[in-house]
């Protein structure tokens, strides 16, 4: 069996990882974190906002992902993100900076407020912290 699996991370915006080889991954599935390692059993995984981990030599590398499909194959794995951070670029100021002006337009309940918007601008910025923060400990 093999030891690496390949990974593949794309956004709308552009493929941030081409065929990586890794040791390992761990997605944010809706359900809760599932691991990924070489020879898994293929699968469509439907993804919530937070953590995808991978380990490459022995070290680990995080992004944010928020939201998306991941399509795990024996051999690798396909990740279509809706959003994707990683984790070293995140600004934690800016993040809290967003969700106080989502918030703030919330709170004015003006009739132009898209409040979807605005609560998930508030949840994607939530989980860019969250993974900066645990990235950093």
């Amino acid at each position: 069996m093999a030891k690496t699996l390949y990974l593949n991370l794309v956004t709308p915006q552009k493929q941030l990882l081409d065929g990586v080889a890794v040791e390992s991954v761990v997605l944010p599935a809706a359900a809760g974190e599932l691991g990924v390692l070489p020879g898994h059993l293929p699968m469509i995984v439907q993804l919530g906002f937070g953590s995808l981990r991978y380990k490459k030599d022995g070290k680990e590398e995080e992004f944010a992902v928020l939201g998306g499909l991941a399509e795990i194959l024996r051999e690798g794995v396909n990740v279509f993100a809706e959003g994707a951070d990683l984790a070293d670029e995140i600004d934690e100021e800016a993040e809290k900076q967003k969700i106080k002006k989502a918030k703030e337009s919330l709170s004015r309940k003006d009739a132009d407020i898209d409040f979807e918007l605005a609560e998930l601008e508030i949840k994607q910025a939530i989980a860019r912290m969250k993974v900066k923060k645990h990235h950093r400990n």
